[in-house]
């Protein structure tokens, strides 16, 4: 049984095509991919909030983000989805970088944006004064998913904002160096969140790459 239950969680699907599921950041919904919305007409776009966030509470316990990953799994395989193309900003980019290690024969695309596989003890100091902090937040704070990346196999893009932090530069650097199939892009015009500062730019990146 996983830690984390996946029947609180509720699917959203949109769309039809190729399944394509949006993990948001931390702090945020699954309405942060609203903008990208568009991509309706040519994949099945599939969201649901994080535990703790929007419509989903937060357990009683705290977890990690492999409870995340494997929460993942369970929502999927419980909604008839085999196979799907992974696309996760911050909270959600470290989940997906954990389920496409240890379910790669689930993924068919990766795109990461703006995360990392560990946080830097400034972005951790960062996290804990973030309004809502809470489980998640710690959870995030907690992780270590370095020797994860060199497991991923599904063909990986890494978006990071062009005006990130440094460490957040250095985390979207490792990630597509040490992922055998993965590249890097920058979102032009980008403070910090390429997918809420340029959600017309990711749309067209996504376009392409998931195609």
């Amino acid at each position: 049984m996983p830690l984390l239950d996946p029947t609180t969680i509720r699917l959203y699907r949109a769309g039809s095509g190729p399944p394509v599921v949006l993990l948001h950041g931390i702090g945020l919904t699954r309405h942060m991919w609203d903008g990208v919305a568009a991509l309706a007409d040519r994949f099945e776009l599939l969201s649901y909030d994080l535990p703790g966030h929007g419509e989903t509470v937060s357990p009683d316990s705290s977890y990690e983000i492999d409870d995340l990953s494997e929460q993942l799994a369970a929502v999927l395989t419980g909604s008839g989805i085999l196979r799907a193309s992974i696309v996760g900003s911050s909270l959600g980019g470290m989940v997906a970088q954990h389920f496409a290690a240890t379910w790669p024969e689930r993924v068919n695309r990766l795109v990461l944006c703006d995360t990392s596989p560990a946080l830097s003890e400034g972005m951790r100091d960062e996290l804990s004064t973030m309004p809502g902090h809470g489980l998640a937040h710690a959870a995030m704070a907690r992780a270590d998913l370095m020797d994860f990346a060199e497991e991923i196999h599904a063909p990986t893009l890494v978006l990071c904002a062009d005006g990130a932090d440094v460490a957040m530069r250095e985390g979207a650097d490792f990630l597509a160096r040490s992922i055998p199939y993965g590249r890097l892009a920058f979102a032009p015009g980008a403070a910090a969140n390429a997918v809420t500062d340029r959600p017309d730019w990711v749309a067209r990146v996504l376009r392409d790459f998931l195609g």
